[in-house]
């Protein structure tokens, strides 16, 4: 089963968070529950810290049960980044993962004043399993999560779920594309889960570099439904993925928000 390219889209709507929070001054603490069928796959956290001018989030994921024994995977992500202006922009971000045998780790920087992007990568990159990542891919782009942020700023604008994002995560080189289906009401399918009203994003990430050359998982077309984000406000000014959907050859995969675990506190 590879999960890579669910934690891969968890990590992204990690970022799903208000802008405006941050001159607020608050810490925010999310768990999803992640699903195939009725089986519990994969656990995913995060701890954001939202201040005046900064944001920091320590994220972490893991699989567990019947994926755990086909394929042990553990995932983290520190990211630290400003806003100005309006908008966000990231300063640092660390990835590192176990994957069975294989070990990953890469440091990003982004220079602000002279726009530098500099990735030390444990190991390097092999250029016979994977596309190349190229400098002028790199160049402009952003970390996913900061994408999230101010694709949240656009909705926040206009109440619509849209943008065009060029990505880096220091391994992987992408697009992301946001779409809007409206609003859909959610209904508790788990005894944790979010219920309510909530904007229903779909999502096309179409990888550009880093990725695996030779993979029989990857989808010829993509659909705009392929992966679904709903997305809820669930305190007033608190925008927070609830549910989100990854159709995948082997059926659909669901993380869902554990209620229970949400925890919002002012600093």
């Amino acid at each position: 089963m590879r999960l890579k390219f669910l934690f891969f889209i968890l990590a992204c709507l990690f970022g799903l968070l208000p802008v405006s929070a941050w001159a607020q001054g608050i810490e925010l603490k999310l768990q999803y529950q992640v699903q195939w069928g009725k089986f519990d796959i994969a656990v995913a956290e995060a701890n954001w810290v939202f201040e005046e001018n900064s944001v920091k989030m320590i994220g972490t994921s893991r699989t567990i049960g019947i994926a755990k024994k086909v394929r042990n995977f553990k995932g983290n992500s520190i990211l630290s980044g400003v806003s100005a202006s309006g908008n966000n922009y990231p300063l640092h971000l660390e990835i590192s993962s176990t994957f069975g045998s294989q070990k990953k780790k890469a440091n990003t920087t982004w220079h602000l004043k002279n726009g530098v992007i500099k990735t030390e990568r444990e190991p390097e990159v092999d250029k016979n399993k994977v596309f190349p990542l190229r400098k002028k891919l790199i160049r402009g782009s952003i970390d996913p999560f900061t994408a999230m942020l101010n694709t949240i700023e656009t909705i926040k604008k206009t109440g619509r779920c849209s943008g065009n994002h060029r990505v880096y995560d220091g391994l992987r080189t992408g697009i992301l594309n946001f779409h809007d289906f409206g609003k859909q009401n959610l209904k508790k399918d788990r005894p944790f889960a979010f219920e309510g009203r909530g904007i229903k994003c779909g999502i096309i990430s179409k990888l550009t570099g880093g990725h695996r050359i030779n993979n029989r998982w990857r989808a010829k077309s993509k659909n705009k439904d392929d992966i679904v984000a709903y997305v809820s406000e669930v305190k007033p000014g608190i925008f927070i993925p609830v549910r989100i959907e990854v159709v995948t050859p082997i059926g659909k995969i669901i993380a869902r928000l554990h209620m229970p675990s949400l925890s919002i506190s002012t600093l």
